[in-house]
């Protein structure tokens, strides 16, 4: 320890404050959160509540994604629907990728009191009310996968208009 490789401060280090120690370990917290959201079993409405603790789908550009992981993208929550090998960057969540990606949203009962606001970017499911343009339609067939065409043009297909 004489070395002249090694000299003891001048002055001790100063301690950081309690703040400053109480917010590091609220951000270690929420790192370690966020990195192990995924692995967290929870319903969909669950999961829009802590949007904020999933990862930003940027973060995975030139990288891969699971199906079913979670991604903030555009202020919105999506769910992958399938395995990506690398995220393209001219490929965001949207109406586009909707083989790539599901919007999550709020939930709806899908009844014809409260019928589900569609987005373009959705499955339909049989016997549920959808809303889109101020107007009403019930799912008379299952899709299977995301839609992106406008209910109104899904008539005779997969939805009915109701007088609701």
């Amino acid at each position: 320890l004489q070395s002249e490789e090694w000299q003891a401060p001048d002055e001790a280090a100063e301690a950081p404050s309690p703040g400053y120690v109480q917010a590091a370990a609220a951000r270690n917290l929420m790192a370690a959160t966020k990195a192990g959201i995924q692995s967290l079993e929870m319903a969909d409405s669950e999961a829009l509540e802590l949007k904020d603790m999933y990862p930003q789908w940027s973060e995975f550009v030139n990288k891969p994604l699971a199906a079913g992981m979670k991604v903030q993208y555009d202020s919105k929550l999506w769910k992958v629907r399938q395995d990506i090998g690398a995220v393209l960057e001219n490929q965001p969540p949207s109406v586009a990728t909707a083989a790539l990606y599901e919007e999550i949203n709020e939930s709806h009962a899908g009844t014809l009191d409260d019928p589900i606001p569609y987005n373009n970017n959705m499955e339909l499911e049989q016997g549920k009310y959808y809303s889109q343009g101020g107007k009403v339609y019930l799912c008379t067939r299952s899709t299977g996968q995301a839609v992106y065409n406008d209910l109104a043009d899904l008539v005779g297909i997969y939805v009915q208009e109701t007088d609701g």
